[in-house]
This record gives structure tokens, sequence and C-alpha cells, in this order.
């Protein structure tokens, strides 16, 4: 029931990430694999009372950016690192 309603929460979560991005939709419901080993561990730390409300989830791991694991915070800023985007 647990891994259930993990499974569920990241799909939801990555859903949005990916429209975002830009991928196809079916792709988008789930997110990337990259996405969601990057963050699960980050959106059940700091944005859990937010589960299943993608949205939310979204904008809180949004507002704890700093404090997310750099792999997560990579995802977070669209998959390339600070170090390589254009400023």
């Amino acid at each position: 029931m647990i891994q259930t309603l993990r499974c569920t929460a990241f799909a939801l979560l990555f859903g949005c990430t990916a429209m975002l991005a830009g991928m196809p939709s079916e792709a988008a419901a789930q997110g990337t694999i990259a996405q969601r080993e990057a963050c699960e561990g980050d959106a059940f730390k700091f944005c859990s009372e937010f589960i299943p409300f993608v949205h939310a989830i979204e904008n809180c791991l949004s507002r704890n950016l700093k404090r997310l694991t750099p792999a997560c915070q990579i995802q977070m800023r669209g998959g390339t690192p600070v170090s390589q985007r254009r400023r």
C-alpha cells in the first residue's frame, strides 16, 4: 500500500515538471527516471504534506531549491547544471 502511494505521488509530482520541459504527455505522466531518482527523497523530506497535489509539490521544491540535493536542483533547473547554463 505504501509503495503504491509512493509511486502515485511521484507520478503526479513529475508529471507537471515533465510537461513544463516539453515532454510528450504520456511520458510526462511519470516524469523521467532521472527526475524521480534525483528528487524522490527531497519531495518526501520537504514537501510530503502537499502530496498528491502536483503544483503544490513543485512550488514547495522550488521554494526549497537551495536545500535540495544537488541532483534534484539540477532536475528542477531543467536538467542542466548551473555551470553549463547560459547566464
